[in-house]
């Protein structure tokens, strides 16, 4: 299991960032119990879902709107992280945006089912796990950079 919530996110109520982050936990939490059965093209959806939920959740930090977008090379785009994701890892990234499976019929799911495999699976899987790392840390270091300015802005007044 991927925990990312933590004591950094203690916040007044729960902030929307937050609510994101629990899903984004239990998608990846998901992800697990799809390969551990067997079941890879759902692996490699929840993965989706959980990297385009950990992108959401960026955003919701930034204040930004949180637009119904599927594709995660546009999330990274919108979040202002794009530039920082190597070539490789956008490749992989493009591969899971295909894989949003919200309207598919059975035919296409078993269609792109062909392609995963158990090692594909894996392989995305884990790249899901440090892509959803990178972009939480993203937004424990922003929380903090913000909880210095707040305080240094109070020390300054005082």
């Amino acid at each position: 299991m991927l925990r990312i919530l933590g004591a950094s996110f203690a916040v007044m109520g729960k902030a929307i960032h937050q609510k994101w982050l629990e899903r984004v936990t239990y998608d990846i939490d998901t992800a697990d119990a799809m390969y551990a059965t067997g079941r890879h093209i759902y692996t490699v959806f929840m993965c989706q879902q959980a990297i385009e939920k950990s992108f959401k959740a960026l955003m919701a930090f930034k204040g930004m709107e949180i637009l119904p977008i599927h594709n995660l090379r546009r999330l990274a785009e919108i979040s202002g992280v794009v530039d920082e994701i190597s070539p490789e890892d956008l490749r992989k990234i493009d591969f899971l945006s295909q894989y949003y499976l919200n309207a598919r019929y059975k035919e296409d799911i078993e269609e792109l089912a062909i392609e995963i495999t158990g090692e594909t699976a894996k392989d995305y899987l884990n790249f899901s796990k440090e892509k959803i790392k990178w972009l939480t840390r993203k937004i424990k270091l922003e929380l903090a950079i913000s909880f210095l300015k707040q305080a240094a802005k109070r020390h300054s007044i005082h």
